[in-house]
């Protein structure tokens, strides 16, 4: 069974959670029309492509995802490419390079290593924010395949702390 489509049309996708999740996030991260972002594992981009429409960017946030998603969003430049690989190869500078629900999924020295190149990539004052489930209160509403395999991660996680 495939994970791609887990979050389509529920409540992380929603306009209001959207919009909150920005709020948030620009009142921890100075921004502006000219603030260059980075999403790794942003999914379809609907939360980036939101963002940079209210900022009114005056160049496209990058995001980057494994899943290649139909109806992402196109407000932003996509690229499906593994992060290590990205990171590695990307010349581009960020003001904010946000991982959003996705670090548990790697292995502890992948995590090591896209954060050191995520910061050789930040211009001066940018920021690297990193939002990350809680392995005791996961209230994701998930399906039993999501919620085992998450469960796995989580648990893989804290075994390496």
């Amino acid at each position: 069974m495939s994970l791609k489509n887990w979050d389509n049309k529920t409540w992380l996708s929603s306009p209001s959670y959207i919009k909150s999740f920005n709020n948030f996030l620009l009142k921890q991260v100075k921004l502006n029309k000219n603030s260059q972002i980075l999403d790794i594992g942003c999914g379809r981009g609907k939360i980036l492509g939101s963002l940079s429409l209210k900022l009114s960017l005056k160049r496209k946030s990058t995001g980057i995802d494994i899943e290649n998603h139909k109806d992402r969003d196109k407000r932003i430049i996509f690229k499906k490419i593994d992060a290590l690989k990205f990171l590695k190869n990307n010349k581009k500078r960020f003001d904010l390079i946000l991982l959003k629900q996705t670090i548990h999924l790697f292995k502890i020295k992948d995590i090591k290593t896209i954060l050191k190149l995520s910061k050789t990539l930040l211009n001066p004052n940018g920021k690297i924010i990193i939002f990350t489930l809680d392995p005791i209160n996961n209230e994701i509403p998930t399906f039993s395949i999501m919620r085992k395999k998450t469960e796995k991660s989580l648990n893989k996680r804290q075994e390496n702390y």
